[in-house]
């Protein structure tokens, strides 16, 4: 990923997840992100285009081993069920492994139900429902 693929990441999260996330923000966050210890976000390219992508960090806790959270794979509509997804997410699955992860983990919403349907195809189960709580700092 490079900070150039602002547009790109923003456009897709806009498209494929339909959130509305200023260019600036999405960039700022992008420079957060490549500044984290044990994150990384990668793409996805044809030809030159930046079609998804894929982002993931440490998933520490005190009763488990590690894991990586999957925070997010999204790509672009015009270019879903082409394979780049799966090659996203393996490539996702090996920084996991390299890095000493015993498994990669992830939240999907329930409406989400291509990605719960690409998930289970790709090997992963359903462990438990949540509810995703938030507080929002003004």
């Amino acid at each position: 990923m490079e900070l150039s693929d602002a547009q790109s990441i923003c456009d897709i999260n806009r498209e494929a997840l339909g959130y509305e996330f200023p260019l600036v923000d999405t960039r700022a966050q992008l420079e957060r992100i490549v500044k984290a210890p044990n994150a990384v976000l990668f793409v996805a390219v044809d030809g030159a285009e930046v079609v998804g992508y894929i982002q993931l960090s440490d998933y520490e806790n005190t009763y488990h081993r590690p894991l990586k959270n999957l925070i997010t794979l999204a790509v672009s509509p015009r270019h879903q069920r082409k394979g780049a997804g799966r090659l996203l997410l393996e490539a996702g699955e090996e920084w996991a492994r390299a890095d000493g992860a015993c498994g990669v983990r992830l939240v999907t919403g329930q409406n989400r139900v291509d990605a719960r349907k690409f998930y289970a195809a790709n090997g992963y189960e359903v462990r438990k429902e949540q509810t995703n709580l938030i507080k929002w700092w003004s």
